[in-house]
């Protein structure tokens, strides 16, 4: 009769467990690899960039080529999508106003890096009109990872 109650105590306390430790293990894991993967992507930024231009010419030429003229600031925002639970680097670019546009009209965009199976992927995926900073703090899609050392900001 004891092993029937120990038969049925057992998978409520295994349940138990894994649900109190669940989170946090996960949240272990997931941080275990952010530093390997931040060194992986300064290391292969240039690349990531043209890979990244490269997609996005793929998809669109005109956006392509507008991206091909476009400023990269130097600063990355670190952040974990929250639904994917991917780990990304949001990157700040702006452009040049068009001929017709008033100097002051400098427009910005964030690229999306993913850190996806141990390496980094460019696809062109991209948030027009939002800085990194924005996308971290208004989109509830992405939340911040803390970085290891600051980088300083630069916006012009």
């Amino acid at each position: 009769m004891g092993w029937l109650i120990g038969a049925g105590v057992l998978p409520v306390c295994v349940f138990a467990g894994w649900c109190i430790l669940h989170r946090p293990l996960r949240l272990f894991f997931e941080d275990l690899h952010v530093d390997r993967a931040r060194e992986t992507f300064r290391r292969r930024r240039e690349h990531l960039e043209a890979d990244f231009v490269a997609s996005l010419g793929r998809l669109d030429r005109e956006e392509g080529v507008r991206w091909e003229d476009a400023q990269w600031h130097d600063e990355i925002v670190w952040a974990r999508d929250r639904q994917t639970r991917r780990f990304l680097a949001l990157v700040c670019v702006h452009f040049e106003p068009e001929p017709y546009e008033p100097p002051q009209a400098r427009r910005h965009a964030t690229a999306v890096f993913e850190f996806h199976k141990g390496g980094w992927g460019a696809e062109g995926k991209r948030l027009d009109q939002v800085r990194p900073d924005e996308a971290v703090g208004r989109n509830r899609r992405y939340e911040p990872v803390a970085a290891a050392h600051p980088e300083p900001r630069h916006y012009d």
